[in-house]
């Protein structure tokens, strides 16, 4: 498993990887700056104040730096946003590099897609409320946090790069079938996205390991295998 992740590090040299990065990036930062125009304009256009003077200024100030705060907040969760939907390609990349004889992807329709997608956003809000009890009890709501989260990642990663090549029920039978080994790795993963600046790029890292760690597993097989 810590090779895979070491392997996925190591491909950050890879142009396609990089581009990843540079759109993720870019992106978050073209979308954080013009909400924060369109809100700045937004309170300037609104006098809190009708007489004026320092008071006025002094929110504003104290808005502008929220504003900026703001910014600081969500850039991280906007790059990873951004470059997520980008992640097949990190997946091309990984599979033309290390396992040039895997059988092609196969198209995925819409539907599929979506359903996939809904039954995991429905998952993760109700595993999310079922731990919010344990905030109140310190150590087990950390325990709870990585365990809950552990099973989601490795849940939407493994999906993310198996529905490339078998439909829906093929791939939860599957995942179902190395359950256990995909939670530790889906702890592996959590634990990457809590830590500051590799967070923005933990999906990318994700997406690789977990294309190396499924073959590993054996489930996707080379042809020449």
């Amino acid at each position: 498993m810590i090779n895979d992740f070491l392997k996925s590090i190591a491909q950050f040299s890879d142009p396609r990887f990089r581009k990843v990065v540079l759109i993720g990036v870019a992106g978050a930062l073209a979308t954080i700056i013009g909400l924060w125009v369109l809100i700045w304009l937004g309170l300037n256009s609104i006098t809190f104040f009708t007489d004026g003077g320092w008071l006025e200024s002094a929110v504003d100030w104290l808005l502008g730096i929220g504003l900026m705060l703001l910014v600081i907040l969500l850039f991280p969760a906007a790059t990873v946003l951004i470059s997520s939907l980008l992640l097949d390609q990190i997946a091309d990349a990984v599979e033309d590099k290390h396992y040039p004889t895997l059988p092609e992807t196969r198209p995925q329709p819409i539907s599929e897609a979506l359903i996939s997608g809904l039954k995991f956003a429905l998952t993760a809000l109700a595993l999310n409320i079922l731990i919010l009890p344990l905030l109140l009890a310190g150590p087990l709501y950390v325990i709870a946090f990585y365990t809950m989260n552990g099973y989601l990642l490795s849940r939407e990663y493994f999906e993310l790069v198996a529905a490339r090549r078998y439909d829906a029920r093929t791939v939860e039978t599957i995942r179902k079938s190395r359950q256990k080994k995909l939670w530790l790795a889906g702890i592996g993963l959590t634990f990457l996205m809590t830590i500051p600046v590799v967070n923005l790029v933990a999906p990318i890292i994700a997406t690789a390991f977990m294309v190396h760690y499924s073959v590993r597993l054996g489930t996707f097989v080379p042809q020449s295998a």
